[in-house]
């Protein structure tokens, strides 16, 4: 045996005990156990139904014939004798009428004296038998192969006992067995019962099968998405769940599992991200103040008062980075926002454009505001608030062009067909490379033609942050075009910025149930 094969083996030899261990094999064996006593139990009402019935019927014939019997030997009066021919010869005349019909007629004993009988031993069990009927086995006569064989066959009787007395004074007890041949009827029994005991078998045989490879395709998935999670504790964060495309239970924990490890690893993207911006955008300003500080240590003719106004100017730009550093981290977490109620989106804006409208005009901009009447929508207000003035304030730094003379800016919030609100930003500005649209919501991410106005490229992650907080979806596309005059094919760099924020729904609100009239009221307290 090559060392692969024996690997295999143990492999094999370690799986069995944990099938057993399962969930899904121990039920699967509860289900099986629960099927084979359904077989068995419907296996034995079909059974009651015809041969328990059938044995019934026997029973009530042998009890009609036995009465019959004690009537016949009852008409010949006090002469004992006399009843027993009697029943002798009513006994020979129902043997012509029943085909599969014993009988046995002794008197006497001891020794025993047999009148009739349709037995070549005489059983037993007929000097002991009680009132009610029992099964025996006879010994009879049959031809096989043109050879005649004594055989055993089964019967059931039924028994009556007489005592009458002799004319020297003795009492003598007689005999009478009534039976039935039930060959076909046992037959059928046997049949029955092995239908049974073989439907039962191969229901609990095909349950532990089927319960055994569903263990095993259910210890399969478990452990490739054990192996997974093993990878992705080892420090592979690109590691995700393979999917089977079968939509079953597993593929929507593996779609749950992939989808935490995705918003795990991009809060490690953004912290190894933010450690890098960090050590990178923030090393300029401590650079410059730290050059100023030492410049005016150094030079007893320099203006304290401006060198403390600008540090105190650049601490302030590193305060506001931070402070918005920390409100992405406790948005993304889940701590920032507080509880989520109905939010009107519409009023929201109209008070951001009302806000905005006088540093709009003061920085040269037409701010436009298309605002209709839409439904609620599940959030934070002011984390709204907060998400429709840092796209204003994007788009007051960046959205003119060194060319236009009317720059613009439009917020649009509309209800969308789907349900929930779709709002957006759009300016007339320079507009974002296809390229550069994703890249732009990361965290001090600022383009080149950026660099020379204030800032710090967190704006717009603040904005994505506060999107995934109220589980809606951000696109960045295009914004207003540059020419709204324009005609024909307008080239995809002839527009703006757009940013647009797809809300969902909120949920429906259980409608309150209507209070008791007053007259109502009154009656039940009455």
């Amino acid at each position: 045996m090559t060392k692969g094969e024996e690997t295999r083996r143990l492999t094999r030899l370690r799986l069995v005990p944990r099938l057993l261990r399962t969930s899904a094999f121990r039920y699967t064996l509860i289900y099986t156990t629960f099927f084979v006593l359904s077989v068995v139990g419907i296996g034995y009402f079909v059974y009651e139904s015809t041969i328990g019935q059938t044995m019934e019927r026997l029973d009530e014939e042998l009890f009609r014939e036995l009465n019959h019997l004690a009537r016949v030997n009852a008409s010949a009066g006090s002469d004992g004798l006399v009843g027993l021919n009697r029943v002798n010869n009513e006994v020979n005349r129902l043997k012509i009428v029943q085909d599969n019909a014993l009988y046995l007629v002794v008197y006497g004993g001891p020794p025993i004296r047999i009148l009739s009988t349709d037995f070549i031993n005489p059983p037993r069990e007929v000097l002991n038998a009680g009132p009610e009927m029992f099964e025996f086995d006879y010994d009879a006569r049959a031809v096989v192969d043109g050879v005649v064989v004594t055989e055993s066959r089964p019967a059931v009787g039924r028994v009556a006992t007489f005592r009458y007395g002799t004319p020297d004074g003795k009492e003598v007890r007689a005999i009478i067995l009534a039976a039935r041949d039930i060959r076909d009827i046992d037959q059928i029994r046997q049949d029955a019962r092995n239908t049974i005991l073989r439907l039962g078998s191969v229901t609990l045989f095909l349950g532990l099968v089927l319960g055994s490879i569903y263990s095993g395709a259910f210890l399969r998935r478990v452990d490739a998405i054990g192996r997974t999670v093993r990878a992705i504790r080892d420090g592979d964060l690109s590691r995700r769940v393979a999917l089977t495309g079968s939509d079953d239970e597993f593929d929507t924990l593996s779609t749950n599992i992939n989808g935490m490890l995705d918003q795990i690893e991009r809060l490690m993207t953004g912290m190894r991200q933010v450690s890098d911006n960090i050590a990178h955008d923030l090393r300029s300003p401590l650079t410059r103040i730290k050059a100023r500080l030492e410049t005016a240590m150094g030079d007893p003719q320099a203006d304290k008062d401006e060198v403390i106004e600008r540090t105190t100017m650049d601490v302030e730009r590193l305060l506001a980075t931070f402070n918005a550093l920390l409100s992405i981290t406790r948005i993304e977490s889940g701590e920032g926002g507080g509880s989520k109620v109905p939010v009107d989106v519409a009023a929201v804006a109209e008070e951001m454009l009302e806000l905005y409208e006088p540093a709009a005009d003061e920085a040269g901009f037409a701010l436009h505001g298309h605002v209709e009447r839409v439904p609620d929508v599940l959030g934070n207000r002011e984390l709204i608030s907060q998400l429709i003035a840092n796209l204003l304030d994007n788009a007051l730094k960046y959205g003119r062009r060194p060319t236009e003379t009317h720059p613009a800016i439009e917020l649009t919030v509309v209800p969308r067909p789907s349900g929930g609100v779709l709002l957006s930003v759009m300016d007339n500005g320079p507009g974002v490379s296809e390229g550069d649209r994703e890249r732009i919501l990361q965290r001090f991410v600022r383009l080149e033609r950026s660099r020379s106005t204030s800032g710090n490229g967190l704006g717009l992650s603040l904005v994505a942050a506060i999107a995934r907080r109220h589980n809606a979806q951000l696109t960045i596309g295009r914004g207003l075009p540059h020419d709204p005059d324009a005609r024909g094919l307008v080239p995809p760099t002839a527009y703006g910025l757009g940013v647009r924020i797809a809300f969902p729904p909120a949920p429906e609100k259980p409608k309150p149930s209507k209070p008791a009239s007053h007259g109502a009221l009154s009656e039940a307290k009455a």
